[in-house]
């Protein structure tokens, strides 16, 4: 998925769908703000042309990519079903996470990474005495040079304050330490003014493997 600041300067309906887990209807009630005078400047209507109909051209609604996250942003929506990998995706990019990370334990395969994350999942609750929903979204990758997998993930505790320490030592439970010469962990609070989206595209970057949202 794009980031927004690599988005093209103005966008239709359909490219504003592909991006925004919003259906239809959500898209039309959202627009209605733009009858407001001071969203003036940032809507537009331009004329498109239309292969292989009667029409030869039709009115096409464009808005200015500086509104979009204003219009169509911080869109409560429910967790897809795990099969829509597309819904997965711009959920996954939609949702306001706390912790970014990754884990790369020895010689470890899907069905182990996946043992990992829930077990990871599951303390981070337990710590939190469930005072706090939970939501943590993991995928898995192929380490090219070993033929063994990795994981990385994502974490929201629904600001519960949770610390880096107390991941952390969660983590030790999972897979080893980081050395002198080896990172096997990598954890980071995840900073949208400096990450933008780049935390969770790198996480859905290669989906193949499997993934998963535990909440």
């Amino acid at each position: 998925m794009q980031k927004l600041q690599e988005y093209k300067e103005w966008l239709n309906k359909k490219e504003i769908l592909e991006i925004y887990p919003i259906g239809i209807t959500t898209y039309k009630r959202r627009i209605k703000k733009l009858n407001n005078p001071k969203y003036q400047r940032f809507t537009r209507m331009v004329s498109k042309k239309i292969e292989n109909s009667n029409l030869k051209e039709i009115q096409v609604r464009e808005i200015h990519k500086s509104v979009l996250e204003e219009l169509f942003g911080n869109v409560r929506i429910r967790i897809p079903k795990p099969s829509d990998s597309a819904k997965v995706i711009k959920w996954v990019n939609h949702h306001r996470w706390e912790w970014f990370g990754n884990i790369i334990p020895s010689h470890c395969f899907p069905l182990e990474l996946k043992e990992k994350m829930h077990h990871l999942f599951n303390n981070i609750k337990r710590k939190l005495k469930g005072k706090y929903p939970v939501v943590l979204f993991y995928s898995i990758e192929k380490t090219e040079k070993d033929g063994y997998y990795h994981s990385h993930f994502l974490i929201d505790s629904n600001k519960s304050g949770i610390t880096e320490k107390l991941i952390k030592e969660l983590l030790n439970d999972i897979c080893e330490e980081n050395t002198r010469t080896e990172t096997r962990q990598y954890l980071k609070p995840y900073d949208y003014k400096g990450f933008g989206t780049r935390g969770s595209n790198y996480t859905l970057k290669d989906l193949q493997y499997g993934y998963e949202i535990l909440k």
